[in-house]
């Protein structure tokens, strides 16, 4: 993202973008803060190579003045598309879940692999509304053919809100095993993440999730209807991939020690 002339190549017969690199992608902390740069790196080439439909999948909560680094690198990003010049949409989405995901999947594996309690942070009233990835891609594909849509951001997420334990109870239900839910203080969790992030190749919680977790991830239920006019899939029913089986534990290794080859 940062090779210009490599940029310029690939918009050879491209007619529109969908940027959809995420600042959140396994590995991605150490250029987070280069996130926008990236972003107008690849507006500038389809500029230059005369593409002018741009979609970029953004979060719910970017704002480019948020205290937190992961939404204020996704605000600034958005910044930079909307004063471009190209015909663009933004999607916020709220955190994603389906096969090899980078929240719900990880949450599986450890809620497998640790045996009978599970920390979680104190996140007090923040709301999660998960939405299932063909869903999103289904939003994705709709944007492209609407012209009607240029200009606009529009907030993205399934039909259900649920609070912090709400969520991992149903992922819980859905793996069939019980483990008992220890509310730990964010500064403490904030603490304890830190050094098992100090300590193995890739930590399968990074730091920035506990930000994401305490802002939240969720707008108004309907939003997805009422802009595609379909029903998104409800938690449970797209959890069904979890209730497979899985090597769990050596997925977890796998995820740990060599991302991403992980099933």
């Amino acid at each position: 993202m940062d090779d210009l002339p490599a940029l310029r190549t690939t918009m050879q017969d491209v007619t529109a973008i969908l940027h959809l690199v995420g600042e959140d992608d396994p590995g991605q902390e150490p250029k987070l803060e280069h996130y926008a740069e990236h972003t107008a790196n690849l507006i500038e080439a389809a500029r230059e190579a005369g593409v002018r439909r741009f979609i970029y999948l953004s979060r719910l909560g970017a704002n480019r003045t948020s205290a937190y680094a992961i939404f204020r690198a996704t605000g600034e990003a958005e910044a930079v598309v909307r004063e471009s010049e190209m015909d663009y949409t933004i999607l916020q989405s709220a955190i994603t879940y389906g096969p090899e995901d980078a929240f719900i999947s990880v949450l599986a594996m450890l809620a497998k692999t640790v045996p009978f309690v599970l920390p979680i942070p104190e996140t007090g009233m923040s709301r999660f509304q998960p939405l299932w990835v063909d869903d999103l891609v289904s939003c994705i594909a709709a944007t492209l053919d609407r012209d009607g849509l240029i200009g606009q951001t529009i907030p993205l997420g399934g039909p259900e809100h649920f609070t912090l334990e709400q969520l991992v109870m149903q992922v819980l239900a859905v793996l069939g095993v019980q483990r008992r839910l220890v509310r730990v203080r964010t500064p403490l969790m904030r603490f304890g993440v830190g050094v098992v992030d100090a300590l193995l190749p890739h930590t399968p919680v990074p730091p920035r999730w506990l930000d994401v977790l305490a802002v939240g991830s969720a707008t108004e239920l309907g939003c997805i209807p009422r802009q595609f006019s379909f029903e998104p899939r409800r938690f449970a029913q797209g959890l069904e991939y979890l209730g497979r089986k899985h090597p769990w534990r050596r997925n977890l290794l796998r995820f740990i020690f060599g991302y991403p080859h992980y099933q």
